[in-house]
């Protein structure tokens, strides 16, 4: 008798095992009814062919449902019951359907009292009984009793090249790349200033020149700073001061510009830049000001007496310029290649709202830019592919390819 529980009990917690058991019988029977199809009279003949159809059918309706939601609903309890995973009245998750979000995400979707921070705490038990990767776990806005498991069916592809399709209709968002969820943006509405980390060769650059192509094509005024004095924006036309001096010039005359506009909206009764332009005919221009590889403005430790007070004064002119620009339109991207607390204290990462950030194989330094350590599971081969915006979104960066002299030549005569 104690044998006999213990099959049951065995075959109860194994669904797959009672399956093959039935496909193995309904084999079996539909070879014996084949056999005896073929040794049985003529008037027997409908009897037997009606038989072999059911079984037939019922073989197929089997297949379905190990394939289909039923089983799927049995293996998804099993697992919750492995893991006592109920709540505080000793219920588990009800599977309530899969939907395709798009062509990287199919949405799971479970009614549950169990708080989506627990689910959050056993992704790695989620990806398992998957055999998939998870990218988002959230409860459903007004129901938290609905979970949301977005489960990876296609990974990120590894190069998207840039084309004008890819840019977004409104002059304040510019698009950055693809994630999972869909197209991955820039914000000016939500988020005026941004910081873009990574180590070497993560695509930093790439990602600032695709910034910096939306921002011209959509009539930015644009200003980069580059103390490198490297040639990386050069395909941008004369845009870039590599002068500490000319530097301190720029950025006291977009202060300027900022109070006069300022005092515009206090005229004109508009509080910022958007409110402004419906009100008038002549339209204020928006500006955006790239400081490439800020450590160099930020870090005056090595530099002698006459240029760290140099640098001093960009430093609080740079702060000055973060603090009052939000609404006069003038907005602020700034680049690292290794960020730190001297470099990126409180006072400038609070105003660098959006944050995108690429491999980096020491935890610190991901924690500095996004507040965790993704950055350090992010494919350290995969160029471009960044963490962006909440610590948690995965995206490929549009790759802007740079053109050929003639074709540099060409636009520059044009212009």
């Amino acid at each position: 008798m104690s044998t006999l529980k213990l099959a049951i009990r065995n075959l109860a917690f194994r669904p797959h095992l009672i399956l093959r058991m039935v496909v193995m019988t309904i084999s079996a029977l539909m070879l014996l009814i084949a056999v005896a199809f073929a040794e049985s009279q003529v008037e027997s003949e409908r009897l037997f062919l009606l038989i072999e159809l059911a079984l037939t059918a019922l073989l197929v309706l089997i297949f379905l449902c190990h394939y289909g939601e039923v089983i799927k609903r049995i293996k998804l309890r099993l697992f919750f019951i492995g893991l006592k995973y109920d709540d505080y009245c000793k219920r588990f998750p009800k599977y309530k359907g899969t939907t395709n979000v798009n062509q990287y995400i199919d949405k799971v979707r479970f009614y549950s009292r169990v708080h989506v921070d627990v689910w959050e705490k056993k992704r790695c038990d989620l990806e398992m009984v998957f055999r998939k990767k998870i990218s988002k776990i959230e409860s459903l806005s007004g129901n938290n009793r609905l979970v949301d498991i977005h489960v990876v069916k296609k990974d990120l592809p590894k190069l998207i090249t840039w084309c004008d399709s890819h840019m977004h209709p409104d002059i304040r968002v510019f698009a950055v790349g693809e994630s999972f969820g869909g197209q991955s943006v820039w914000d000016l509405g939500a988020d005026p200033h941004g910081l873009v980390a990574g180590a070497t060769s993560a695509g930093k650059t790439n990602i600032v020149k695709v910034i910096l192509n939306q921002a011209i094509q959509k009539d930015f005024n644009v200003t980069v700073l580059d103390f490198k004095r490297g040639g990386d924006f050069a395909i941008f036309g004369d845009i870039t001061i590599s002068e500490p001096e000319e530097a301190r010039e720029a950025l006291l005359f977009l202060l300027a510009e900022i109070r006069r506009r300022m005092q515009l909206f206090k005229e004109s009764g508009a509080s910022n830049i958007d409110e402004y332009n419906e009100l008038v005919s002549e339209k204020l221009i928006r500006h955006l000001l790239v400081i490439d590889e800020a450590a160099e403005i930020f870090d005056v430790r090595p530099k002698d007496k006459d240029e760290k007070e140099l640098y001093i004064e960009i430093d609080k002119t740079l702060r000055t310029l973060a603090r009052m620009s939000r609404a006069a339109g003038v907005h602020i991207l700034m680049g690292l290649i290794r960020p730190d607390h001297n470099i990126l204290d409180g006072q400038v990462k609070n105003n660098l709202t959006w944050r995108t950030c690429g491999y980096f194989a020491d935890p610190a330094a991901s924690r500095i830019v996004i507040d965790s350590d993704k950055a350090t599971e992010l494919p350290a081969d995969i160029k471009g592919r960044f963490i962006i915006q909440d610590g948690k979104t995965e995206v490929q960066c549009y790759y802007l390819q740079t053109p050929t002299n003639d074709e540099q030549l060409t636009d520059n005569s044009a212009t």
